[in-house]
């Protein structure tokens, strides 16, 4: 048995449910059934949703695929690849679709793609901008056409940034994004892009506005999770990404700091990493942005062993739960922080937390509201998460003794984009596309002529065995001669 997508190495003797997928690009229509019948056949490990539309009305669909996809566990952490947030760069986008089938044909016989799912909650958006795909043509290699959404916004540049005002006004994706951030606890994260060959990481500006390193508190541990992904992918290692197209360019390992190579302002990686718990890099994944269909397979075999590596790294560092010492239930929205690391993190709601963090030991604090604060020193060791509970005393109420008057807490990373959200939603259309965006199950709507074509299409694609697409046409003779053509789907 082999991947869809060509060669490679043999996967496990499985049972598969219909033939395997045949190679393509799948548009719309053709993403949305494959989605959805990769939920239905494998119920026990996935759960699609749709966190928001785009400007012409499109899910935007994440498939999550864990041992409980439908509600978070605690103790489990929350990982998510999101792709094709440029319309034209599409190589993420099919990765994304290959993994999805990949983990749930691979569940219960491959002991890594097991434990991965049995202990991490994946969610995978393969198309954050499927307006822009849509009109973005096969055979781009280094184009604009469709990169931007249907408003001809770049989404990579339309989120809050840290230094700078940005006043393009939020898109729709824009918005179901940063909601869907603020309702999950995401730890890690990776944005696959197209355009080059390397692992790009935070920040990607600084307050002078000018291109060179620009580091974040956490630049440690970007460094070593953008190198886990670079070393599973042999090409993209040796650092020279498109010889032929920029001789010049060089990245050491197949990483750079987004600020040396050139500053984004508004994008999506920084603004995860200073508003949310979740870190985030951006993946340049090939120097063509919409390759032949024909080409695709080598990237499936280039980036498979990189996409599954980069997910183990979220089981890195320390993790545990910030507990009340008098009842041992779990506090939420406790602040972790860490001595010498000026970026903390906080506690999801029933009282657990993630803290990524490279090897060596820590001077690790957790405060909460009310509660005397705790340290705990910990050694992480490479490669693994280190237990770390904290049990914290509630402080008394007795007003007249100063020592035991409640710490000034940081505002919580959380808070802050909380109420950055409030805000974007208190002006014009916010609030209402917001609860336009809300998650449904139902996927009923009407489809205009051209999707309606490409979503039968998707439907012989996808199930070959008991469909089949007529087209019938016919000569019309008024004043003009007109021809007229129709489709229709035979099941059988």
């Amino acid at each position: 048995q082999q991947s869809r997508w060509g060669r490679g190495e043999p996967e496990p003797a499985v049972e598969r449910r219909g033939s395997s997928e045949e190679f393509r690009h799948h548009n719309y229509g053709d993403m949305e059934l494959f989605l959805r019948k990769y939920s239905s056949e494998y119920t026990s490990i996935t759960h699609l949703y749709s966190v928001g539309h785009s400007v012409e009305g499109r899910e935007l669909y994440v498939m999550v695929i864990s041992d409980n996809p439908n509600i978070h566990e605690h103790g489990e952490p929350e990982f998510k690849y999101i792709a094709n947030m440029h319309g034209n760069e599409v190589v993420g986008r099919e990765l994304l679709l290959n993994l999805i089938e990949y983990l749930c044909r691979n569940y219960g016989t491959d002991p890594e793609v097991t434990q991965l799912v049995n202990n991490t909650r994946i969610h995978i958006m393969p198309s954050m901008n499927p307006d822009g795909y849509e009109v973005a043509k096969e055979g781009d290699a280094n184009g604009f056409k469709g990169r931007n959404n249907f408003n001809n916004i770049d989404l990579n540049r339309n989120f809050p940034d840290q230094f700078f005002p940005n006043t393009v006004v939020r898109q729709p994706e824009t918005l179901a994004v940063m909601s869907w951030l603020s309702s999950i606890p995401f730890v890690l994260s990776a944005n696959l892009h197209g355009g080059s060959l390397v692992v790009n990481y935070p920040f990607d500006d600084d307050k002078d506005g000018n291109t060179h390193y620009s580091p974040s508190p956490d630049d440690a541990v970007f460094q070593m999770v953008a190198r886990a992904y670079s070393q599973e992918n042999s090409l993209m290692h040796k650092g020279h990404p498109c010889e032929d197209r920029y001789p010049g360019e060089y990245f050491e390992d197949g990483i750079t700091n987004g600020a040396k190579w050139y500053t984004v302002r508004g994008g999506m990686q920084d603004w995860n990493y200073v508003n949310t718990n979740c870190f985030e890099v951006t993946i340049e994944l090939g120097c063509y942005k919409f390759p032949k269909a024909q080409d695709l397979p080598q990237y499936w075999e280039q980036n498979r062993r990189a996409l599954l590596q980069f997910i183990h790294q979220v089981h890195v560092g320390v993790k545990g739960t910030v507990s009340d010492a008098r009842d041992g239930s779990g506090i939420p929205n406790a602040t972790i922080s860490v001595e010498g690391i000026h970026h903390n993190v906080t506690t999801a709601l029933t009282g657990d937390y993630w803290r990524l963090l490279v090897p060596g030991t820590y001077s690790i604090t957790a405060t909460a509201h009310g509660f005397k604060p705790v340290t705990i020193y910990a050694t992480v060791q490479k490669g693994h998460a280190e237990q770390v509970n904290f049990r914290l005393s509630r402080l008394s109420s007795d007003n007249n003794d100063p020592s035991t008057s409640v710490p000034h807490v940081t505002q919580s990373p959380s808070d802050i984009a909380l109420e950055s959200l409030i805000k974007e939603l208190s002006l014009g259309q916010g609030l209402e596309q917001l609860v336009r965006s809300t998650a449904t199950e139902s996927s009923f709507r009407y489809r205009r002529s051209k999707e309606l074509s490409a979503f039968l299409r998707g439907l012989t694609l996808n199930f070959p065995k008991i469909t089949y697409l007529h087209r019938y046409t016919s000569l019309f003779s008024f004043t003009t001669p007109l021809w007229s053509s129709e489709e229709f789907l035979s099941i059988r």
